[in-house]
Order: structure tokens, then sequence, then C-alpha cells
């Protein structure tokens, strides 16, 4: 019941040209879940990913969940291991339908960095 009502919403937030968006900061909330897997992630042709080395143990599952290719692999678990000391930023990883992939540095001023909680 549930699948069906997340799928039937995803198909109408595209057909209006407008793009769901899920955001979970427990992996497990990704593996565990039938409708994470069978839905959200087969109709999510965007995905962004922040640093995952804490879930490098449980990478090979991640990977297969979300059909990374070895290279989209590397660079998610590249992200801020070679940041330059002398800037404020964090990286982000970003892949487009399979077809490209990339890590970013997302910077933000010393005064922003400075009042953040």
């Amino acid at each position: 019941m549930i699948r069906r009502w997340v799928l039937s919403l995803l198909k109408t937030v595209r057909k209006f040209y407008g793009e769901a968006v899920v955001v979970t900061q427990e992996v497990d909330d990704i593996i565990s879940s039938p409708v994470v897997k069978e839905t959200i992630i087969n109709n999510s042709d965007c995905k962004i990913l922040l640093d995952q080395r804490k879930y490098q143990n449980k990478f090979d599952q991640i990977q297969n969940l979300l059909g990374l290719t070895d290279k989209e692999r590397s660079q998610i678990l590249s992200i801020n291991l070679a940041n330059a000391a002398n800037r404020l930023y964090k990286e982000v990883w970003i892949g487009l339908g399979g077809t490209q992939s990339a890590v970013y540095a997302t910077e933000v001023s010393g005064e922003e960095y400075l009042v953040r909680p």
C-alpha cells in the first residue's frame, strides 16, 4: 500500500516537471527499507552523497543498492580526504543518471563559516 502511494507520488511529481527529494542521515534507512529500494531509488536520476567514510564497511551494500560504478565508489570515498588546509569547504558527490558524476567543493565565506552552529 505505502509502496504504491510513494510510487504514485513520485510519478505525479515528475509528470509536472518536479523533483522529489529524500534525505536521511542513517544509511540503514536506505538499506533496510523495501519502499526506498524499490520505488524511490529506482526512480531517482540524481543522487547526492556527502562524506561516507564512516560507512566504508557497509559501502558494498550501498554501492549495489544505488547501482554505483567502481569509479563512482572511488569518487564518493575520496570526499574530504585531501581538502586544502587554507580553505573552508566540504565536498559533495553528485551523480546524474549514471552518466555523469563528480566531487564538488562547497565553500562559504569566512564569516559564514564562523557563525554556523
